[in-house]
């Protein structure tokens, strides 16, 4: 297997990423929960990808990466996240980087490409947890809680892992 995209996702913008960087690399995406041992053995590289939920990465990424650590090890990485914060000002928000970091601190090994991607936030949609925890955080910032819609920018992301693989070829 060429490569593997293995993402969680919570409310459909990183399955949706995922489900385009694989058909743009030519690959397959699964869910962490999802992947096989078999899968994760047999992939070249692995792209790595999770929302950024209530300020970390969602548990099933977290076992999937605990679980795979020495496999992933010897793999070439790259990963994203998806947040709500890709550009905000770091005193109402935590912003990408930092949102990046929440994913490559549980990573084996310095990823090859890295991105902070944008994603789609739907209020209507939340559950009735998150529905009244994000409208409390964009009250506490000053902002209408009205939601987005980014899904884009994986373009760049996905010609640096096309670069990086005809480098190592």
């Amino acid at each position: 297997m060429p490569g593997l995209i293995i993402f969680a996702s919570k409310y459909g913008s990183t399955a949706e990423y995922a489900s385009l960087i694989a058909r743009k690399l030519g690959t397959e995406a699964l869910m962490a929960s999802d992947a096989s041992s078999g899968a994760v053995l047999e992939a070249d590289f692995m792209v790595l990808g999770s929302p950024i939920y209530a300020y970390s990465v969602l548990p099933e990424m977290e076992e999937f990466l605990e679980k795979f650590k020495e496999v992933l090890a010897g793999k070439p990485l790259a990963a994203f996240v998806v947040c709500g914060d890709t550009m905000w000002n770091p005193e109402v928000g935590e912003g990408g980087n930092k949102n990046l970091e929440k994913l490559t601190r549980f990573l084996p090994k310095e990823p090859f490409a890295v991105a902070v991607l944008g994603g789609r936030m739907i209020m209507d949609e939340l559950d009735e947890e998150d529905g009244p925890r994000i409208r409390a955080f964009y009250d506490r910032i000053g902002r209408e809680a009205t939601g987005f819609d980014r899904m884009e920018g994986v373009d760049p992301f996905v010609d640096r892992i096309n670069e990086f693989l005809a480098s190592s070829v």
